[in-house]
């Protein structure tokens, strides 16, 4: 058994090198969900490579209709054999097509083929029967060396159930969700026999339908990283915190800033790419919910020019709209633009706004997991922002999913001052290094964040 490619992105990558030829793989989930899309988009790729292919839709569609539609795929290979089985046919007497399917395969002799869907096949039947027809079905394939794939409109619980579970190599299943106001599609490997010796099946990708078929975003990989700290410190841009953390980040650290509504932790995130892009330190900013116009102009308010260092190259904005992102292709875009320009500083605006596509707390921690480890791996030094509802007091610290990433922990907060609210910060965690564990005031000025002196009402 050997591997041909899928003509899917990533998708060989997953399986260790592509689809096990000769084999029958079942693409299985509910109705829309893409599996047509996925089977006709590698039947498409295997045409063009100069492979026989072959499609056998069971359909009740006119070949006109049926033709009109293919081409509705921007990828769809013109040099694809298209044979449409009569679909009431196929649901009355399924033996009788099953003939004719073998009649068309000898005819063609196909190095790939798709039947969609094959659970039409004997509807209604008894299950005795669906099942022999299942298994003549399988040992019809076997006289051929064609790579089959086939559709079936199945539950998960429905594939684990099925007898075409058991007789076909491999089983895809891909799945539609909706969390909040935004629908995610995932794909899971449940089986795959004589997959590469690279192959990762066990994970759960996400995928997009789009005008050119289905793009896969898979995970960040985990990168072998003995987490240690770079042997160097990189000043925030605000000189006061720097003495606090006794001469300032860590490199290669995750710095998490948490603190409410107005704090300032934005702002601290600018100083911070500020600072690195005056010694020419590539930087990245990563925004959910300011734009990058909006950013900007806040920070010409401080004397700050983003656009010119945007326009020189030295930094990159990359902006989202939480609702409408895929955490996985959002990562692996910031993977890309980092590595584009070798990003030395990066600020992570907001990582609560995740919350909204990932609201389990344990994979929004594996998901900033892999990015901070992908990050520190480059040489990278990353600051996070995180916003938290409620006053922080000593004795009321919130438990983040996300604290045990952070290499550091800087908060921000309002006290009660005289007559006013007073801005504070504290050096709550530094990893690997000693800190001031003294609350200080500070203000924003015109130039920033300032930390106010010791006898300066300084705290």
């Amino acid at each position: 058994m050997k591997l041909c490619p899928s003509g899917i992105a990533y998708l060989d990558k997953i399986l260790g090198g592509g689809l096990p030829k000769p084999s029958l793989i079942l693409i299985a989930g509910s109705a829309g969900v893409g599996k047509t899309t996925l089977a006709l988009q590698s039947l498409s790729a295997a045409a063009a490579n100069g492979e026989k292919a072959l499609y056998i839709p069971i359909t009740s569609q006119s070949v006109e209709k049926l033709m009109d539609y293919l081409h509705n795929y921007t990828f769809f290979n013109d040099n694809i054999i298209v044979h449409p089985v009569d679909r009431s046919t196929a649901e009355k007497d399924p033996l009788t097509i099953l003939l004719d399917i073998g009649t068309i395969m000898a005819s063609v002799n196909p190095d790939r083929v798709v039947l969609n869907p094959l659970t039409t096949l004997g509807f209604g039947f008894p299950v005795s029967e669906i099942r022999r027809f299942y298994y003549s079905f399988d040992a019809m394939l076997q006289d051929w060396s064609a790579q089959t794939l086939v559709t079936g409109e199945l539950s998960r619980q429905e594939v684990h159930n099925s007898i075409l579970s058991h007789i076909t190599d491999g089983v895809i299943y891909l799945d539609q969700r909706t969390i909040g106001n935004r629908t995610t599609r995932k794909m899971d490997i449940i089986k795959m026999r004589g997959g590469g010796e690279t192959s990762d099946i066990t994970r759960s990708c996400e995928f997009k339908i789009e005008t050119e078929g289905i793009r896969i975003f898979p995970k960040l990989e985990p990168v072998i990283s003995d987490r240690q700290l770079g042997n160097h410190q990189l000043s925030t841009g605000v000189r006061g915190l720097d003495s606090m953390m006794h001469g300032g980040i860590p490199s290669q650290s995750t710095v998490l800033v948490i603190g409410g509504p107005g704090t300032g932790k934005t702002l601290l995130g600018l100083q911070f790419i500020m600072a690195g892009l005056k010694l020419g330190e590539p930087g990245m900013i990563i925004l959910f919910e300011e734009r990058e116009d909006q950013l900007i102009y806040e920070a010409s308010r401080m004397g700050w020019d983003l656009k010119g260092f945007m326009d020189s190259g030295l930094l990159r904005i990359i902006y989202a709209y939480p609702r409408d992102i895929s955490p996985d292709e959002h990562n692996l875009e910031i993977k890309s633009q980092v590595e584009d320009i070798s990003v030395k500083r990066l600020l992570y605006d907001g990582v609560y706004n995740l919350e909204s596509v990932i609201p389990d707390p344990v994979e929004l921690r594996e998901h900033i997991r892999l990015l901070s480890d992908f990050l520190k791996y480059k040489g990278i030094t990353v600051m996070l922002t995180n916003e938290v509802s409620k006053k922080i007091a000593p004795g009321n610290i919130p438990d983040m999913s996300i604290s045990s990433i952070a290499d550091a922990i800087i908060m921000l907060n309002f006290t009660d001052g005289q007559n006013r609210f007073d801005r504070t910060m504290s050096v709550l965690k530094l990893r690997g290094s000693h800190h001031d564990l003294s609350v200080r005031r500070y203000i924003i000025g015109d130039h920033g964040i300032e930390i106010v002196p010791k006898g300066f009402d300084g705290i």
